[in-house]
């Protein structure tokens, strides 16, 4: 047995020592204690005043537009591609992978520039 476990052996059986560990777990105990009351604190407090901030807005018809929020949190605008190319009703931006009718008329021996709008 190395020195250090013998160490630590002779330590925790100190009764002291073994006080000592029950005090600081007792602490950290009260300690998550007092957090977890203080948690429920801050959200029995927090409630009235949202669903008073709630019916305000309801009572006025103040929307999140009004107040410059967007409807949709993170969202971006979508903007629409105007069509380059179209084949009767198929049409296709010019973004991202050739449709079927456009690899198509390649291969046939059209050009590109056949289709565009």
């Amino acid at each position: 047995m190395g020195s250090f476990s013998l160490l630590v052996r002779y330590a925790l059986s100190q009764p002291e020592n073994l006080l000592i560990m029950d005090e600081l777990e007792q602490i950290q105990q009260q300690i998550a204690e007092l957090q977890k009351k203080a948690e429920e604190l801050a959200i029995q407090k927090k409630q009235p005043v949202i669903d008073e901030i709630k019916a305000k807005l309801k009572a006025y018809g103040i929307t999140a537009k009004d107040l410059g929020f967007s409807e949709k949190v993170g969202s971006k605008p979508v903007s629409t591609v105007a069509i380059k190319y179209r084949q009767g009703e198929k049409t296709w931006t010019g973004r991202g992978r050739q449709p079927k009718f456009i690899v198509d008329h390649v291969k046939q021996g059209g050009k590109l520039e056949d289709l565009l709008v």
